[in-house]
């Protein structure tokens, strides 16, 4: 299923529709679907009006590795690689990156 074109929407929509995984994961999850979508907000309203373009691509792609780190921990979830406590503080960590993301460094603004 593709959710808007992202592949961050789709993993964190599969991993808040999981059976059995804890509310606090899928709290996480929608904290994620929040980040990504003020993520998308920003790049529209402020880093491409805002920003040189060589800027707004480090942005970027700090941002596809963010999600490039999402689609691993839930591959490797999914697989039984990493366990339910492992996966949530893996997913913990990448959210908390995406809500951060947008912030320019002082010296680039």
């Amino acid at each position: 299923m593709a959710v808007r074109n992202s592949d961050t929407l789709e993993v964190l929509l599969a991993v808040a529709a999981e059976a059995g995984v804890p509310f606090t994961t899928v709290e996480l999850a929608g904290r994620g679907i929040t980040a990504s979508a003020a993520g998308t907000r920003w790049v529209l309203e402020v880093g491409k009006p805002q920003l040189d373009g060589f800027t707004l691509a480090d942005k970027l792609i700090e941002l596809c590795e963010l999600e490039e780190r999402l689609i691993a921990l839930w591959q490797a979830y999914r697989d039984g690689e990493v366990d339910a406590a492992a996966f949530e503080v893996g997913l913990a960590e990448v959210v908390i990156a995406m809500e951060d993301w947008p912030a320019i460094p002082p010296e680039r603004e």
